[in-house]
Order: structure tokens, then C-alpha cells, then sequence
């Protein structure tokens, strides 16, 4: 006889039998009609590759500038963790503080998270290692608010485009693309592939 997967739904807590589901199709909860999981097709190896994105692209966007100031014969560039400061020297400690911890601190931390429970899913011996640091990515996912502060700099350049020239650096362009892919690896890295590759790999270790 075949093994019966059972899926437990994150809403109303019903035990449901897993299916199997073709690309692009979503599992729902029968009672709360709550999605349970959706089969992207993202295999172990893509969803490493866009991690590995997420890193080249964090590096850049805290790296380069995020954008220059051009008025009157004078140019200033101000990188993410310099607009953070920013606002130390202009008494907001606090907010200095929250932009730091939501757009560098918690970002990396997840990148982190991701590389490594991908790392050890891929290449370690140790699977069940993997489920305390899932359950502290799943909390830390939306203290990551790049986007919100991506949304705050855009009205700032609205803003400003009739005051002064300004010039968008890399560290702009990374954000951006930084925002698509860690929004795309959310849909790849989620417990029920994670669980998936893991009983993969499990059977890979014990054949």
C-alpha cells in the first residue's frame, strides 16, 4: 500500500489528505476554504540559485550607492546605511534605529536563514537541523520591509526631482530587484517544499 500524506490546514487545523497537483494548480482546506500549499514545480537546485541572487543582490544594494544629490555644482551620494544615519543627526534615533533593523538587519538575517536550510537540505547529512531555523524564517519574513522603505525613497524622489538633479545609483536598482526576487523565493521556499525535499533527500541519504 502506497503512504497517505496528510497536510494539516494553518487556519481551522484540519487534518486534510495531500494530493497530488499538477504545475501551477493550489491545494485549498475543504472547511475554511484556506490555501494549503500550491505546486510551483520549483525544484531544490532553482530555488539555491535565487537564494544565492538574494545574496549578490543584498551585497550590492548595502555596497554602492543608493543614490546622489546634484545641486548647484555639488554632488552628494548617500548609501542605504547613510540615509539610516541620517537621521541620527537629525534626532530620530528611533526611526534610525527601525529602518536599520528592517531593511539591513532582518533582510540579512532571512537571506542567511535561507542559505542555510537550502545548504543543508542540498549537501548536509543533518536534515532534522532544518526545522527550528524554518520556523524563525517564517517569523522574520515580515520584518523584512525593503519594500516599505523602497515605497518611503519614491515619494522622497517625487519630492525632490524639481529641487535638485538626481541620479538613481546601483544600490537603487538592486533594491528593486532584490524586492522580486525575495517576493518570488517566498512562494519557492515554503514549509511544504521544504518537507518535500526533505523526505527526497532523506531517501537519497538511506538508499
Amino acid at each position: 500500500m502506497s503512504e497517505v500524506k496528510l497536510v494539516v490546514c494553518h487556519e481551522c487545523d484540519l487534518i486534510c489528505q495531500e494530493k497530488t497537483l499538477a504545475v501551477g494548480e493550489a491545494a485549498s482546506c475543504p472547511r475554511c476554504r484556506a490555501k494549503l500549499f500550491q505546486h510551483r514545480g520549483s525544484t531544490l537546485e532553482q530555488t539555491l540559485a535565487m537564494a544565492f541572487t538574494t545574496v549578490i543582490l543584498f551585497l550590492i544594494m548595502n555596497t554602492f550607492p543608493l543614490m546622489a544629490l546634484h545641486l548647484q555644482q555639488n554632488t552628494r551620494e548617500t548609501s542605504l546605511l547613510g540615509a539610516a544615519l541620517a537621521m541620527w543627526d537629525r534626532e530620530m534615533p528611533v526611526l534610525c534605529v527601525l529602518v536599520i533593523l528592517t531593511t539591513i538587519v532582518a533582510p540579512a538575517m532571512q537571506i542567511g536563514i535561507e542559505i542555510y536550510v537550502l545548504s543543508r537540505l542540498k549537501w548536509g547529512k543533518q536534515l532534522k537541523t532544518t526545522g527550528l531555523p524554518m520556523v524563525i524564517l517564517q517569523k522574520l519574513r515580515p520584518w523584512s520591509m525593503v519594500e516599505v522603505f523602497m515605497l518611503g525613497l519614491l515619494v522622497s524622489l517625487v519630492k525632490l526631482k524639481d529641487l535638485a538633479d538626481i541620479i538613481v545609483g546601483p544600490a537603487f536598482w538592486s533594491c528593486s530587484g532584490l524586492i522580486v526576487v525575495s517576493a518570488y523565493m517566498g512562494t519557492m521556499l515554503t514549509p511544504h517544499n521544504v518537507w518535500n525535499w526533505f523526505q527526497q533527500r532523506k531517501s537519497d541519504v538511506q538508499v
